[in-house]
C-alpha cells in the first residue's frame, strides 16, 4: 500500500479523503462505544491481547487504558515504550507474533 501511495498522487488523494471521512466521524460510532459495558459484556469472554505504542498518535494510549480499566483483568495490556502505531515497529512486531502464536495453540479447526 506505501508503495502505490507515493507513486500514484489520485490513489493518495482519494486514500486521504476516505481517511479524513472516517476521522472527522469519529470511526461513525457513538461517543464511548468502544467502551460501553453493554457492548463489552457481549465480547467479554473473548480474550484479548492489547499491543499498545506509547507514541500512537491514530490509536492514543490513553484508548488503551480506558479499554483495560473497562473490560478487566481478562485484558492483557502491553505498551511498547519505542512504537507509534504501526505493527512493523520491532517492540510492537514481536509481541504481536507471540500473541498470535499464544493464541494460535488454543483454535480448533
Amino acid at each position: 500500500m506505501v508503495a502505490r501511495a507515493t507513486n500514484d498522487p489520485k490513489w493518495s488523494r482519494a486514500f486521504a479523503r476516505i481517511e479524513c471521512h472516517y476521522f472527522v466521524n469519529n470511526g461513525f460510532f457513538p461517543d464511548g462505544h468502544l467502551i460501553d459495558q453493554a457492548q463489552l459484556d457481549k465480547i467479554r469472554h473473548i480474550p484479548i491481547i492489547v499491543v499498545q505504542g506509547r507514541y500512537d498518535c491514530v490509536c492514543p494510549t490513553r484508548s488503551a487504558y480506558d479499554l483495560k480499566k473497562a473490560w478487566g483483568d481478562a485484558l492483557r495490556l502491553y505498551i511498547v515504550d519505542d512504537a507509534g502505531h504501526s505493527a512493523h515497529e520491532a517492540g510492537i512486531t514481536k509481541l504481536l507474533v507471540a500473541a498470535t502464536d499464544e493464541f494460535g495453540g488454543s483454535v480448533q479447526w
